[in-house]
Parts: structure tokens; sequence; C-alpha cells
């Protein structure tokens, strides 16, 4: 390109309005492979694993899903509880709530028909003789990321979820931060009891 021009496009420059991810950089500027752990990627990579292998008490509701969760770029709460909603959708309502009902009373365990789907994997857990603590510390996060997804958006927003949300900001820093360590503490706990049913229920 001519020196001219170059000057007449750097009069149109404008200051960069916020940073550049780690992954950006490395990617789609100096053109390297990223090797660095990222929680949303590694969660959305072994829920496409359980879609491919067509497990039984997961499946993927929408194809789209996976592409359409994001991390939040701004500190605006309504990005991120729009995330919330989607990564909601993406990982809680794949659970097959019915075959997980057969496996349960199958292994002596009579859930309550009220039970949903993140009770439902504690019953079948329960029944191969998990103890209780364990159950509950693996689905601890997907519950809390439903239980956001309705005081966030199932709600009109009121004191309840101001108080969430500072309590979220007092802990992170940021509801970036929020959500990536909730996307890291599902994806941890979706490997758990991937590799649990994968032991002791399939």
């Amino acid at each position: 390109m001519p020196y001219s021009e170059q000057l007449h496009w750097k009069a149109h420059n404008e200051a960069p309005k916020a940073g550049i991810s780690k992954r950006a950089f490395e990617t789609d500027f100096k053109g390297q492979w990223y090797s660095e752990y990222d929680a949303l990627s590694s969660l959305q990579e072994i829920l496409h694993q359980l879609y491919s292998k067509d497990v039984p008490w997961w499946t993927l509701r929408n194809e789209s899903l996976i592409g359409l969760v994001h991390y939040p770029v701004t500190a605006s709460v309504d990005e991120w509880s729009d995330e919330l909603l989607r990564l909601d959708q993406l990982v809680n309502e794949g659970f097959q709530s019915k075959w997980l009902r057969q496996r349960a009373e199958l292994l002596g365990r009579t859930p309550p028909s009220n039970f949903g789907s993140l009770k439902l994997i504690e019953e079948c857990l329960l029944g191969v003789q998990f103890e209780q603590a364990d159950v509950s510390a693996l689905t601890e996060a997907p519950r809390e990321l439903h239980h956001l997804r309705s005081k966030m958006k199932g709600h009109a927003a009121g004191q309840e979820a101001i108080a969430i949300r500072k309590r979220l900001l007092d802990e992170h820093g940021s509801l970036k931060s929020h959500f990536v360590s909730l996307c890291q503490r599902c994806d941890e706990s979706i490997r758990a009891i991937s590799k649990a049913f994968d032991e002791h229920l399939l």
C-alpha cells in the first residue's frame, strides 16, 4: 500500500476500546495453536464428546447451543445473565430425566416424583454406593448455574438478585471472572459425572 494511503487510513484509526484476549492474540495474530486450559472450550468439548458417543443420560437439545455460549465481554449485567441462560440451556437441559429415573429405580432407589435431573443423578450414584457428600459435590456447580439462571432470567430482578450479584462481584472481582470460574467448575463436574457413570452405571 502506498505510504500516502497508509497515512490516510492512519488518520482514521481509533484507540482500542477493549483489550484482546491472550487466546485471540496467539491464534489470530501470531498464527499459533492455543494450548492453555480454557474452561468454556473444555466444557464445550466434553459435552460434544458425550453427544457424539450418544450416552443415554445426556444429550444436546440443540446442536447450535454449543457455539452460542460465550464469555461475557463487558461488565453488563444483561450480557452476563444472557450467557448464564445459554450455559444453563447447554449443560442442564441436556440431562435425560426419564433415563436417570429409570436407572435410579433399577438400582433400588425410590426418588420422589418432583426430583429433577440433578437430584436423579445423585440418586443413581447413591445407588452404586457413593457417599452423599461426594454426590452433592459433583452436582454443586450445575445446581448453582441453574439457580443463578432462575434468579437472573426467570424472575423479575429484585433485591435478592442484586444481593447475589454483589456477593459474586465481591468474591470474583467481575461478572466475567465469575462466569469463567463457573464454567471451570461445570467442566470438572460433567467430567467427574461422566467418569462415574462410565465406571459404575453403563
